[in-house]
Protein backbone atom coordinates (compact mmCIF):
# COMPACT_ATOMS: atom_id res chain seq x y z
CA UNK A 1 0.00 0.00 0.00
CA UNK A 2 2.84 2.42 0.70
CA UNK A 3 4.14 1.99 -2.83
CA UNK A 4 0.77 2.87 -4.32
CA UNK A 5 0.77 6.26 -2.63
CA UNK A 6 4.04 7.11 -4.34
CA UNK A 7 3.12 5.94 -7.81
CA UNK A 8 1.32 9.00 -9.10
CA UNK A 9 4.39 11.25 -9.41
CA UNK A 10 6.38 8.42 -10.97
CA UNK A 11 3.63 7.96 -13.55
CA UNK A 12 3.64 11.70 -14.23
CA UNK A 13 7.38 11.55 -14.94
CA UNK A 14 7.22 8.26 -16.85
CA UNK A 15 4.14 8.34 -19.14
CA UNK A 16 4.52 4.70 -20.23
CA UNK A 17 3.61 2.16 -17.56
CA UNK A 18 3.41 -1.61 -17.91
CA UNK A 19 0.29 -3.39 -16.82
CA UNK A 20 1.33 -6.52 -14.92
CA UNK A 21 -1.77 -8.37 -16.20
CA UNK A 22 -1.22 -7.91 -19.93
CA UNK A 23 2.40 -6.73 -20.10
CA UNK A 24 1.36 -3.85 -22.38
CA UNK A 25 2.49 -0.26 -21.86
CA UNK A 26 -0.10 2.41 -21.10
CA UNK A 27 -0.20 5.98 -19.90
CA UNK A 28 -1.32 6.34 -16.29
CA UNK A 29 -4.85 7.36 -17.32
CA UNK A 30 -5.11 4.49 -19.80
CA UNK A 31 -3.88 2.06 -17.18
CA UNK A 32 -6.58 3.15 -14.73
CA UNK A 33 -9.20 2.89 -17.48
CA UNK A 34 -8.17 -0.66 -18.43
CA UNK A 35 -8.13 -1.76 -14.80
CA UNK A 36 -11.57 -0.25 -14.30
CA UNK A 37 -12.97 -2.04 -17.36
CA UNK A 38 -11.80 -5.37 -15.90
CA UNK A 39 -14.11 -4.77 -12.93
CA UNK A 40 -17.38 -6.15 -14.31
CA UNK A 41 -19.42 -4.97 -11.34
CA UNK A 42 -18.25 -1.39 -11.81
CA UNK A 43 -18.94 -1.47 -15.55
CA UNK A 44 -22.45 -2.85 -14.98
CA UNK A 45 -23.01 -0.11 -12.38
CA UNK A 46 -22.03 2.54 -14.93
CA UNK A 47 -24.54 1.09 -17.41
CA UNK A 48 -27.25 1.03 -14.74
CA UNK A 49 -26.55 4.68 -13.84
CA UNK A 50 -26.66 5.73 -17.50
CA UNK A 51 -30.04 4.01 -17.97
CA UNK A 52 -31.43 5.54 -14.77
CA UNK A 53 -30.15 8.99 -15.79
CA UNK A 54 -31.81 8.73 -19.21
CA UNK A 55 -35.08 7.69 -17.57
CA UNK A 56 -34.83 10.50 -15.02
CA UNK A 57 -34.32 13.33 -17.48
CA UNK A 58 -36.25 12.08 -20.50
CA UNK A 59 -39.33 10.31 -19.12
CA UNK A 60 -41.04 13.40 -17.60
CA UNK A 61 -40.71 15.25 -20.93
CA UNK A 62 -41.88 12.47 -23.25
CA UNK A 63 -44.58 10.87 -21.13
CA UNK A 64 -48.22 11.77 -21.64
CA UNK A 65 -48.62 11.92 -17.86
CA UNK A 66 -47.54 14.75 -15.58
CA UNK A 67 -45.60 13.98 -12.37
CA UNK A 68 -47.61 16.57 -10.42
CA UNK A 69 -51.10 16.58 -11.99
CA UNK A 70 -53.62 14.29 -10.20
CA UNK A 71 -56.03 12.08 -12.14
CA UNK A 72 -58.66 11.05 -9.54
CA UNK A 73 -60.41 8.67 -11.94
CA UNK A 74 -57.20 6.63 -12.30
CA UNK A 75 -56.17 6.34 -8.64
CA UNK A 76 -54.53 3.19 -7.21
CA UNK A 77 -54.12 1.42 -10.55
CA UNK A 78 -51.88 -1.65 -10.58
CA UNK A 79 -48.63 -1.61 -12.61
CA UNK A 80 -49.23 -2.05 -16.35
CA UNK A 81 -52.82 -0.80 -16.25
CA UNK A 82 -53.89 1.80 -18.84
CA UNK A 83 -50.30 2.54 -19.83
CA UNK A 84 -49.11 3.18 -16.27
CA UNK A 85 -45.97 1.01 -16.14
CA UNK A 86 -45.49 1.36 -12.38
CA UNK A 87 -49.15 1.97 -11.57
CA UNK A 88 -50.63 5.11 -10.00
CA UNK A 89 -50.79 6.55 -6.50
CA UNK A 90 -53.90 7.43 -4.49
CA UNK A 91 -54.27 10.70 -6.44
CA UNK A 92 -53.99 8.98 -9.81
CA UNK A 93 -50.49 10.32 -10.57
CA UNK A 94 -48.28 8.08 -12.69
CA UNK A 95 -45.66 6.47 -10.43
CA UNK A 96 -43.17 5.85 -13.25
CA UNK A 97 -43.07 9.53 -14.20
CA UNK A 98 -42.92 10.59 -10.56
CA UNK A 99 -40.07 8.16 -9.85
CA UNK A 100 -38.23 9.58 -12.89
CA UNK A 101 -38.77 13.14 -11.67
CA UNK A 102 -37.68 12.20 -8.14
CA UNK A 103 -34.59 10.46 -9.47
CA UNK A 104 -33.63 13.61 -11.37
CA UNK A 105 -33.75 15.48 -8.05
CA UNK A 106 -31.40 12.91 -6.50
CA UNK A 107 -28.99 13.13 -9.43
CA UNK A 108 -28.95 16.93 -9.27
CA UNK A 109 -28.09 16.66 -5.58
CA UNK A 110 -25.30 14.24 -6.54
CA UNK A 111 -23.85 16.73 -9.03
CA UNK A 112 -24.01 19.54 -6.49
CA UNK A 113 -22.33 17.37 -3.84
CA UNK A 114 -19.56 16.54 -6.32
CA UNK A 115 -19.04 20.21 -7.18
CA UNK A 116 -18.97 21.25 -3.51
CA UNK A 117 -16.42 18.56 -2.67
CA UNK A 118 -14.21 19.46 -5.63
CA UNK A 119 -14.34 23.24 -5.31
CA UNK A 120 -14.69 23.97 -1.59
CA UNK A 121 -13.34 20.82 0.04
CA UNK A 122 -10.33 20.37 -2.25
CA UNK A 123 -9.35 24.05 -2.18
CA UNK A 124 -9.70 24.26 1.59
CA UNK A 125 -7.62 21.13 2.14
CA UNK A 126 -4.90 22.23 -0.30
CA UNK A 127 -4.50 25.66 1.32
CA UNK A 128 -4.65 24.36 4.89
CA UNK A 129 -2.19 21.52 4.33
CA UNK A 130 0.29 23.37 2.13
CA UNK A 131 0.74 26.58 4.11
CA UNK A 132 0.47 24.96 7.54
CA UNK A 133 1.34 26.88 10.68
CA UNK A 134 -1.13 29.47 11.94
CA UNK A 135 -3.15 29.30 8.73
CA UNK A 136 -3.65 25.55 9.11
CA UNK A 137 -4.43 25.93 12.83
CA UNK A 138 -7.07 28.58 12.17
CA UNK A 139 -8.68 26.71 9.29
CA UNK A 140 -8.83 23.43 11.22
CA UNK A 141 -10.53 25.13 14.17
CA UNK A 142 -13.24 26.28 11.75
CA UNK A 143 -13.80 22.75 10.44
CA UNK A 144 -13.91 21.36 13.98
CA UNK A 145 -16.60 23.84 14.96
CA UNK A 146 -18.68 23.19 11.83
CA UNK A 147 -18.33 19.40 12.09
CA UNK A 148 -19.94 19.41 15.54
CA UNK A 149 -23.23 20.72 14.09
CA UNK A 150 -25.43 17.92 12.66
CA UNK A 151 -26.58 18.45 9.09
CA UNK A 152 -30.24 17.97 9.99
CA UNK A 153 -30.08 20.84 12.51
CA UNK A 154 -28.58 23.13 9.88
CA UNK A 155 -31.27 22.18 7.35
CA UNK A 156 -34.03 22.68 9.94
CA UNK A 157 -32.72 26.15 10.80
CA UNK A 158 -32.44 27.02 7.11
CA UNK A 159 -36.02 25.88 6.50
CA UNK A 160 -37.16 28.41 9.12
CA UNK A 161 -35.51 31.15 7.06
CA UNK A 162 -35.92 29.74 3.56
CA UNK A 163 -38.60 27.61 1.94
CA UNK A 164 -38.23 23.81 2.17
CA UNK A 165 -36.59 22.45 -0.95
CA UNK A 166 -33.33 21.87 -2.73
CA UNK A 167 -31.99 25.37 -2.05
CA UNK A 168 -31.96 24.82 1.72
CA UNK A 169 -30.40 21.36 1.32
CA UNK A 170 -27.71 22.66 -1.05
CA UNK A 171 -26.97 25.58 1.29
CA UNK A 172 -26.52 23.16 4.20
CA UNK A 173 -24.17 21.03 2.09
CA UNK A 174 -22.15 24.14 1.25
CA UNK A 175 -21.80 24.86 4.97
CA UNK A 176 -20.63 21.43 6.18
CA UNK A 177 -20.76 18.95 3.28
CA UNK A 178 -17.15 19.54 2.19
CA UNK A 179 -15.43 18.94 5.54
CA UNK A 180 -14.57 15.27 5.00
CA UNK A 181 -13.02 16.01 1.61
CA UNK A 182 -10.95 18.88 3.01
CA UNK A 183 -9.54 16.67 5.77
CA UNK A 184 -8.56 13.93 3.35
CA UNK A 185 -6.92 16.37 0.93
CA UNK A 186 -5.10 18.11 3.80
CA UNK A 187 -3.68 14.79 5.01
CA UNK A 188 -2.44 14.02 1.50
CA UNK A 189 -0.85 17.46 1.14
CA UNK A 190 0.92 17.21 4.50
CA UNK A 191 2.52 13.99 3.28
CA UNK A 192 3.39 15.24 -0.22
CA UNK A 193 4.75 18.72 0.51
CA UNK A 194 7.94 17.30 2.02
CA UNK A 195 8.74 15.15 -1.02
CA UNK A 196 11.91 15.85 -2.96
CA UNK A 197 10.19 17.02 -6.12
CA UNK A 198 8.21 19.64 -4.17
CA UNK A 199 11.33 20.84 -2.35
CA UNK A 200 13.22 21.06 -5.64
CA UNK A 201 10.38 23.09 -7.18
CA UNK A 202 10.62 25.54 -4.28
CA UNK A 203 14.39 25.73 -4.71
CA UNK A 204 13.91 26.59 -8.38
CA UNK A 205 11.73 29.53 -7.35
CA UNK A 206 8.34 28.26 -8.51
CA UNK A 207 5.35 30.06 -6.98
CA UNK A 208 3.20 28.41 -4.32
CA UNK A 209 0.25 28.45 -6.73
CA UNK A 210 2.22 26.56 -9.39
CA UNK A 211 3.60 24.04 -6.89
CA UNK A 212 0.14 23.32 -5.52
CA UNK A 213 -1.52 22.82 -8.91
CA UNK A 214 1.35 21.23 -10.87
CA UNK A 215 3.12 19.13 -8.24
CA UNK A 216 0.77 18.39 -5.34
CA UNK A 217 -2.78 18.37 -6.76
CA UNK A 218 -2.06 15.78 -9.53
CA UNK A 219 -0.72 13.40 -6.89
CA UNK A 220 -3.90 13.67 -4.80
CA UNK A 221 -6.37 13.11 -7.65
CA UNK A 222 -6.78 9.41 -6.95
CA UNK A 223 -7.86 10.01 -3.36
CA UNK A 224 -10.02 12.99 -4.37
CA UNK A 225 -11.89 11.01 -7.05
CA UNK A 226 -12.51 8.09 -4.71
CA UNK A 227 -13.68 10.37 -1.88
CA UNK A 228 -16.19 12.39 -3.86
CA UNK A 229 -17.56 9.26 -5.54
CA UNK A 230 -18.18 7.78 -2.08
CA UNK A 231 -19.72 11.05 -0.84
CA UNK A 232 -22.35 11.08 -3.60
CA UNK A 233 -24.49 8.23 -2.14
CA UNK A 234 -24.40 9.98 1.25
CA UNK A 235 -25.70 13.20 -0.32
CA UNK A 236 -28.45 11.32 -2.17
CA UNK A 237 -29.52 9.51 0.99
CA UNK A 238 -29.49 12.81 2.90
CA UNK A 239 -31.86 14.41 0.38
CA UNK A 240 -34.16 11.36 0.45
CA UNK A 241 -34.17 11.28 4.25
CA UNK A 242 -34.92 15.00 4.54
CA UNK A 243 -37.72 14.63 1.99
CA UNK A 244 -39.05 11.65 3.95
CA UNK A 245 -39.37 13.73 7.13
CA UNK A 246 -40.86 16.70 5.28
CA UNK A 247 -37.79 18.92 4.87
CA UNK A 248 -37.21 18.19 1.20
CA UNK A 249 -38.90 19.42 -1.96
CA UNK A 250 -42.46 20.59 -1.20
CA UNK A 251 -45.59 18.89 -2.56
CA UNK A 252 -46.71 18.28 -5.23
CA UNK A 253 -43.14 18.04 -6.59
CA UNK A 254 -41.79 14.51 -6.74
CA UNK A 255 -38.84 13.23 -4.74
CA UNK A 256 -37.86 9.65 -3.97
CA UNK A 257 -38.01 10.48 -0.27
CA UNK A 258 -41.51 11.98 -0.44
CA UNK A 259 -42.73 9.06 -2.54
CA UNK A 260 -41.36 6.58 -0.01
CA UNK A 261 -43.07 8.57 2.75
CA UNK A 262 -46.36 8.56 0.83
CA UNK A 263 -46.13 4.91 -0.13
CA UNK A 264 -45.00 3.16 3.03
CA UNK A 265 -48.29 3.89 4.82
CA UNK A 266 -50.09 1.97 2.08
CA UNK A 267 -47.40 -0.65 1.49
CA UNK A 268 -49.55 -3.54 2.72
CA UNK A 269 -52.40 -2.83 0.28
CA UNK A 270 -50.42 -1.23 -2.56
CA UNK A 271 -46.78 -2.40 -2.19
CA UNK A 272 -45.78 -1.10 -5.62
CA UNK A 273 -46.24 2.50 -4.41
CA UNK A 274 -43.19 2.19 -2.17
CA UNK A 275 -41.34 -0.57 -4.01
CA UNK A 276 -40.35 1.37 -7.13
CA UNK A 277 -38.98 4.52 -5.43
CA UNK A 278 -37.06 2.34 -2.96
CA UNK A 279 -35.71 0.26 -5.85
CA UNK A 280 -34.45 3.30 -7.76
CA UNK A 281 -32.92 4.84 -4.64
CA UNK A 282 -31.15 1.57 -3.80
CA UNK A 283 -29.87 1.14 -7.37
CA UNK A 284 -28.47 4.67 -7.49
CA UNK A 285 -26.68 4.42 -4.14
CA UNK A 286 -25.39 0.90 -4.79
CA UNK A 287 -24.13 1.82 -8.28
CA UNK A 288 -22.20 4.85 -7.03
CA UNK A 289 -20.63 2.79 -4.23
CA UNK A 290 -19.56 0.01 -6.61
CA UNK A 291 -18.14 2.54 -9.09
CA UNK A 292 -16.21 4.24 -6.27
CA UNK A 293 -14.76 0.90 -5.17
CA UNK A 294 -13.85 0.10 -8.79
CA UNK A 295 -12.08 3.44 -9.23
CA UNK A 296 -10.19 2.98 -5.97
CA UNK A 297 -9.03 -0.49 -7.00
CA UNK A 298 -8.04 0.79 -10.45
CA UNK A 299 -6.05 3.70 -9.00
CA UNK A 300 -4.34 1.59 -6.36
CA UNK A 301 -3.52 -1.13 -8.87
CA UNK A 302 -5.66 -3.89 -7.38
Amino acid sequence: MTDNKNNDFEFAQNPEVKDHYSGKSYSYGQLIWHRFLRNKGAVVSVVVLVIITLIAFLAPHFSQFSPTTPYPNQSNLAPGTNGHWFGTDNLGRDIFVRVAAGTSVSLRVALVAMAIDLVIGTSYGLISGYFGGKIDLFMQRITEILSTIPMIIIVTLLVLVMKPGLISIITAMMIVGWINMSRIVRAQVLELKSREYVLSARTMGESNFKIIFSQILPNTLGQIITTFMLSIPNAIFLEAFLAFIGLGVPAPLASLGTMINDGYTQAIVYPYMVFFPVLFLALIMLSFNIIADGLRDAIEGS
